[in-house]
């Protein structure tokens, strides 16, 4: 699995995860609390409404190895302009209704424009990870992925510490998104990219031939399964929320601790997919289970360290020293639900790179069991007993999507076969 351009990948993708993550701290010692809830729950909301364009990056995966080059650009490209058009009429949607979003969420409805913008600016970027990923060009991913996540770095931090105020801070990082697209264009100008502005010339009509018809009403499916599923990533930030007793500036801060587990994770799920065969599903099953071992011990060092040392940690990170038992309980459980979703995860894109219908019914049934427990579950629970619950949720949907992905055959498992036909 671990190829010379893949360590390369991980080892870039290391740092940008870390310019990530280390973020929040910073924003936490320069922000007032207050801002830094708002900001962390903005970010939060976007991160995982975002992450449903993981399934357009796992779809341009397997049109980049089942296609021939030009066929394959080609129905990127007519595929990237629908979903331009597609989630243009989405962020619009998402503006009008964020008066009710936001505030369900207790943030200020003015964080929606940045979050709205910010998912447009997403689709180029991720449509280009895909490309390259199934292409194998995992280093020139690194690359992307570095330069993404240091732009929003730099200009998130300058403005933050000039301002001090969370919504000008986030409405910069739309800023960085446009400055990373010129320069991973800039930069991968001989790698035959996808075009971005001249599908977009084109009529709808042109994306109905060729084909395009089941693909696109694939990855619009797919696109709301996996908002679904990565919605149901910071449920634990949102029902904890609502609880009554609760201390959320605490949970805030577990949250982004435990974090770490799920951008660690999500690096090597990506070199997965990209190894894994269209036609040969026995030779997927060791891979997969290879990078669930993987999870299992980032998993586990993070519980060690949180164990051990949890109230050093969160003192080092956001100046507050909280009590070693609450850290070790409430912290332990949040990093177990996020090893829980990142293997949820896996399977759900797995799936979609197949193109199979596997994953959307399946993300419908994990994210609509969580969305049920969160309206009925008492707001005066604890926070210990409420991680807990969600835990024996999480675990159980993920050892079925262990079975469903190691048991489906993958002549089953695909919708249209890949040709080597335009």
């Amino acid at each position: 699995m671990f190829k010379k351009n893949v360590v390369v990948f991980i080892g870039l993708s290391i740092i940008a995860s870390g310019l990530n993550y280390i973020i929040y701290p910073l924003y936490a010692r320069i922000l007032a609390p207050s801002e830094y809830v708002n900001i962390t729950v903005a970010l939060s909301l976007f991160t995982q409404i975002s992450a449903f364009l993981s399934s357009i990056i796992a779809i341009t995966i397997g049109l980049s190895k089942s296609e021939r080059p030009e066929s394959a650009n080609e129905k990127i490209e007519l595929l990237q302009s629908f979903l331009f058009r597609l989630f243009f009429v989405l962020a619009a949607a998402f503006l009008l209704a964020s008066p009710f979003i936001m505030r369900s969420i207790h943030t200020p409805t003015l964080f929606a424009l940045p979050i709205a913008s910010m998912m447009l600016f997403s689709i180029p970027i991720l449509i280009v990870s895909g490309y390259l990923n199934g292409k194998g060009y995992m280093a020139k991913l690194g690359i992307l992925t570095v330069i993404s996540a240091g732009s929003q770095f730099v200009i998130g931090l300058s403005v933050s510490l000039l301002s001090h105020n969370g919504l000008a801070t986030m409405t910069s990082m739309v800023g960085a998104q446009a400055l990373t697209i010129v320069a991973i264009y800039k930069l991968f100008s001989k790698s035959q990219l996808p075009r971005i502005f001249e599908p977009l010339k084109q009529p709808l009509a042109a994306t109905r031939g060729k084909n395009m018809g089941k693909l696109i009403k694939y990855t619009s499916l797919a696109s709301l399964g996996v908002m679904a599923i990565s919605l149901i990533q910071i449920a634990d930030l949102f029902i904890v929320q609502d609880l009554v007793h609760a201390d959320i500036k605490f949970y805030t801060d577990i949250y982004v601790i435990s974090r770490i587990v799920f951008f660690a994770g999500m690096i090597l799920i990506w070199p997965f997919l990209s190894e894994i065969s269209l036609n040969h599903h026995h030779f997927n099953r060791r891979p997969f289970l290879k990078v669930i071992g993987y999870f299992a011990v980032i998993t586990l060092v993070a519980v060690v360290a949180l164990y051990l040392f949890g109230s050093q940690i969160t003192h080092l990170l956001f100046g507050v020293q909280y009590k070693l038992i609450e850290v070790q309980q409430i912290g332990i459980l949040s990093v177990l639900y996020k090893f829980f979703l990142l293997v949820i995860t896996a399977v759900i894109l797995y799936f979609i790179v197949l193109r199979s219908y596997t994953a959307i019914w399946f993300s419908a049934i994990a994210s609509g069991i969580i969305l049920i427990f969160s309206k009925l579950i008492d707001k005066n629970s604890t926070i210990f007993a409420t991680l807990l619950d969600m835990n024996i949720i999480g675990g159980a949907l993920a050892v079925i999507g262990v079975i469903l992905l190691l048991s489906t055959p993958i002549r089953k498992a695909i919708v249209s076969p890949p040709t080597n036909s335009p």
